[in-house]
């Protein structure tokens, strides 16, 4: 596999988890206990509903893996220009 298709594949993952945290924070939002739940929840007696405690999670995973795909974009970038200088460089040495 060369490095287009990997960071290729990277940035695929990475949009899908930014959804992923997109969608976990408005489902968040809406789950949110509000009035007498709130205060059930304050005072120990109901427990907050699980996308409350995710969202932050994937929150930070959305984060980790754009930074990774940003890492694989620019590494396959420096990869592609490596590879034409070469070329370049190869071809300039050839006798006429």
């Amino acid at each position: 596999m060369n490095q287009n298709t990997i960071a290729t594949r990277v940035e695929h993952i990475s949009m899908a988890t930014g959804i992923l945290a997109g969608l976990s924070a408005a489902g968040a939002v809406l789950a949110e206990p509000t009035g007498f739940d709130a205060l059930g929840v304050w005072l120990g007696i109901t427990d907050e509903p699980l996308i409350i405690r995710v969202a932050p999670l994937f929150g930070s995973i959305a984060t980790a893996s754009g930074t990774i795909s940003g890492f694989t974009y620019f590494f396959a970038k420096r990869k592609k220009r490596q590879t034409k200088d070469k070329t370049n460089d190869d071809n300039a040495a050839l006798p006429e």
